[in-house]
């Protein structure tokens, strides 16, 4: 009897190391998975912040598709809604012509974006302050030619580039309204004026 006792206790002692084991190597795994959750977290965090390229964060953006006259589609995917603006809704008077004039003013273009105090609408879409990156050849006025940059636009520049800032360009040409949004509203004098 005493054989098997000591068998019996060294059955025990040997499924003692094995469940120490298991739940070392289950400790270990959990760590493992929480950590590359965090680091997935902050590597989606960056990719966001250079997409919505906050006022801090200067990033330029290649628009992709313009859905309409104050809605497009950024190079992250990210869809990105003009503050301040009301263009015509589908099927509406005006609607072809604002998504037009949007299209050609930034389509394929690198944009800055810039926020106010919302970061999404209630869609999911960025909110933001739009500025075209265009040759200063661009900004020069030319009185026969309509829909033309107006110098106004051009707010900010460089030796050979300037910003147009979208979303009072829209508005000053006429295929937009101004659209005061609270709590989004920093630049909407701006663009009406």
């Amino acid at each position: 009897m005493p054989n098997k006792k000591k068998k019996s206790e060294a059955f025990e002692k040997q499924n003692l190391v094995i469940l120490i084991l298991l739940i070392i190597f289950f400790l270990i795994t959990i760590a493992v998975y929480i950590l590359f959750n965090v680091h997935a977290k902050d590597v989606q965090t960056d990719k966001s912040s250079v997409s919505a390229s906050e006022n801090t964060n200067p990033a330029l953006v290649t628009v992709t598709r313009v859905i309409d006259g104050d809605t497009f589609e950024i190079s992250s995917g990210e869809i990105v809604r003009l503050i301040c603006v009301d263009t015509p809704e589908q099927n509406k008077q005006g609607y072809e012509e604002s998504k037009e004039f949007l299209s050609n003013l930034i389509l394929n273009k690198k944009i800055r974006l810039e926020k106010d105090v919302s970061d999404k609408d209630s869609y999911g879409r960025l909110l933001r302050y739009v500025y075209v990156i265009e040759s200063k050849s661009s900004c020069k006025l030319d009185q026969n030619k309509e829909n033309e940059i107006s110098d106004q636009a051009c707010v900010g520049s460089s030796e050979s580039q300037i910003e147009i800032f979208v979303n009072k360009e829209i508005v000053k040409n006429n295929y937009a309204k101004p659209f005061p949004y609270a709590p989004d509203t920093k630049r909407c004098d701006e663009i009406s004026g």
